[in-house]
C-alpha cells in the first residue's frame, strides 16, 4: 500500500504590486527669497515631506552675471515624490524658472532604492489607504 505524499511547500500568496510606486528625491536649487513660493507649488504633486536647507553659494560676482544669476544666497529644497509625478512637476518647475521673476532655479531628482517599513513608504508616497487594499485581497 502506498501513501499519497502530499507536497508541503508552502504556497505563496501572489499580492498584487500596482499600488506601489517608486520613489524618488527631488532636489530643487533656487533663490532664497523664493523658497516657499517652490515649496507650496510643489505640494500638488502628492509631496508629504520636504526639507529646505539654506545655503550660501561661493561662486564670485563675475560667474553669477555670467550664469545670470542675481544672487548668492540659495535655498535647496528637498522633497520625496512618486516616480509617476515626477515628470509634471519637472515640467511646471521649468516653466515657473522662465517665468517668475527671479525665479530661476535648477531641479533634479535621485532614484531611493529602499525604504524600510510599510507606514513610512505610505507616508512618503502619500498612500495610506494600501494596508486597508492588501487586508482585502487576504
Amino acid at each position: 500500500m502506498q501513501k499519497n505524499i502530499v507536497n508541503k511547500t508552502p504556497r505563496i500568496k501572489k499580492t498584487k504590486n500596482a499600488s506601489i510606486k517608486k520613489l524618488k528625491l527631488l532636489i530643487t536649487i533656487v533663490n532664497r527669497s523664493k523658497a516657499l513660493y517652490f515649496s507650496d507649488l510643489l505640494e500638488q504633486f502628492e509631496i508629504n515631506m520636504q526639507t529646505i536647507v539654506y545655503g550660501h553659494g561661493t561662486a564670485n560676482s563675475e560667474m553669477l552675471s555670467y550664469l545670470g544669476l542675481a544672487e548668492s544666497d540659495k535655498a535647496v529644497i528637498v522633497s520625496c515624490i512618486r516616480e509617476d509625478q515626477v515628470k509634471k512637476a519637472q515640467e511646471i518647475l521649468s516653466e515657473k524658472f522662465e517665468k517668475i521673476k527671479e525665479g530661476k532655479g535648477v531641479a533634479f531628482t535621485i532614484p531611493l532604492k529602499s525604504i524600510i517599513g510599510v507606514s513610512i513608504y505610505q507616508f512618503l508616497s502619500n498612500n495610506r489607504t494600501m494596508k486597508k487594499e492588501d487586508k482585502n485581497n487576504e
